[in-house]
């Protein structure tokens, strides 16, 4: 083609090609797209559900990732403090609070509840009365909450996964199936309705129009299993590698058998043995391949589970070989952090939502100290421990000194109420000045006593 003839030529204009590699087809054509969260939720949860109560019972770093989620959220129980202008009133609904919460077992329902949340990805309470009037909890497990209980209402209401939602799209009951812990075969029950004023539904939302739970072990549901299968083949592979077999072999190759009677006896090992074998012959012995890798592969794997489960590596597999004192800390303080979102996500909406049904009821039955439904709660988390208690408690010390935490703050973060706290230390005081004791909270050298 000549100059003019190009010059004169329009190239052809090249197709559009997208720049989000994402987008793209490129080294995406066996990734399946991912639709809307609330379908795929509702579609998948139930075997989800079921794979991740097999693996939290019987894989062992699935059921240690279940109890440290359980010792960080709630451990030893979480208390409720009333927040109110007087003291006399604070203290006395405090007080009936936490004596409805040990003689119905509120810490252990809480324990209860992330342990459904870790595995099932979801937990349902219904709140209940008892023949006096006081409240009771129940926790409803999630398959009585039926995945297949879908249709349409009137009104332009509807009933998606066993929740029925009014016109606007908010819930207004809950449809459970009845069931007892006897029963061995599932059988249908018609549901029971409960009014969604009744029922507390929590479970962390991952995406617009999400209603039901996902199990948290649901990323790292495959890394579980394939870690089990590769666990399973070492110990097959190790007890094949400790068969030792030996071969007795004929170096002159003459075919012909010195043995007596032209036959070979069965030779074996035994402790402590000597036996002579016939010139020309040998004995050589197996030796199977290592699976020099292994090691590596079940190592990464579990600081994939331990990625996807937000867990420091080193508290999942208990293994604390190259853990510092620095690596250690900013895991710990990430993971804390972690606890923390989900504490005041998760808990504490539906904890305010006990405290006020509670204080309802105390205050229809006389009882709870004269308890004000009106009268807001604060939620006091169990402290978590440091590394280095001794650095926590300065930092807090000169936090407290500039002004920039209150005692009532600093008290919480250990998580106690900063008013029982300072009626204890009045009691003590009182007790020591009658007894003649004095504690100057001083080592004994600093008050200049030598050992």
């Amino acid at each position: 083609m000549g100059l003019l003839s190009r010059l004169f030529t329009r190239t052809p204009e090249k197709p559009a090609v997208r720049m989000f590699e994402g987008a793209s087809g490129k080294r995406w054509s066996n990734v399946p797209a991912f639709g809307a969260t609330g379908a795929e939720v509702l579609a998948g949860a139930a075997q989800v559900r079921g794979r991740a109560r097999h693996l939290r019972h019987n894989d062992a770093h699935a059921g240690n990732a279940v109890e440290i989620l359980k010792t960080g959220l709630v451990g030893y129980g979480v208390t409720a403090a009333a927040v109110a202008k007087h003291d006399a009133e604070r203290d006395d609904q405090s007080n009936a609070f936490a004596a409805w919460a040990e003689a119905t077992n509120f810490a252990g329902l809480q324990v209860e509840i992330i342990d459904a949340l870790a595995t099932d990805g979801e937990s349902l309470l219904v709140l209940r009365t008892d023949d006096t009037g006081r409240l009771e909890i129940q926790h409803v497990p999630a398959e009585q909450l039926d995945e297949s209980h879908t249709v349409e209402l009137a009104g332009g209401g509807y009933i998606a996964a066993g929740i029925e939602y009014d016109g606007q799209d908010r819930p207004v009951a809950y449809h459970f199936r009845p069931a007892r812990p006897t029963d061995q075969f599932q059988s249908y029950r018609a549901p029971l309705r409960v009014d969604a004023a009744d029922v507390i539904h929590i479970f962390r939302r991952q995406g617009a129009g999400q209603t039901r739970g996902m199990s948290w072990l649901a990323p790292v549901i495959l890394a579980l299993n394939e870690k089990s299968q590769l666990k399973d083949a070492l110990l097959v592979a190790a007890k094949i590698q400790a068969m030792m077999c030996g071969f007795v072999l004929d170096q002159n190759g003459t075919g012909t058998s010195p043995f007596e009677d032209g036959e070979v006896p069965d030779l074996s090992l035994e402790p402590g043995t000597m036996r002579v074998l016939p010139a020309g012959f040998d004995v050589k012995f197996t030796s199977p391949q290592q699976m020099t890798t292994a090691t590596e592969v079940a190592n990464q794997g579990i600081r994939e589970i331990a990625a996807g489960l937000q867990i420091p590596e080193f508290l999942l597999s208990g293994d604390m070989r190259g853990v510092n004192y620095s690596s250690a800390r900013t895991a710990l303080v990430q993971f804390r952090a972690h606890l923390e979102a989900m504490q005041h996500t998760l808990l504490v909406p539906a904890f305010n939502r006990i405290w006020r049904r509670w204080a309802l009821l105390e205050s229809l039955r006389g009882g709870g100290g004269g308890a004000d439904p009106d009268m807001p709660a604060e939620w006091h988390f169990p402290k978590a421990q440091w590394v280095d208690p001794e650095s926590d408690a300065k930092a807090t010390r000169e936090m407290l000194a500039l002004g920039l935490i209150s005692r009532r703050q600093a008290v919480a973060q250990l998580g106690y109420d900063v008013s029982r706290v300072d009626t204890e230390i009045a009691a003590d005081r009182a007790r020591e000045s009658t007894l003649g004791l004095s504690f100057t909270g001083k080592s004994q050298e600093q008050n200049g006593i030598q050992s």
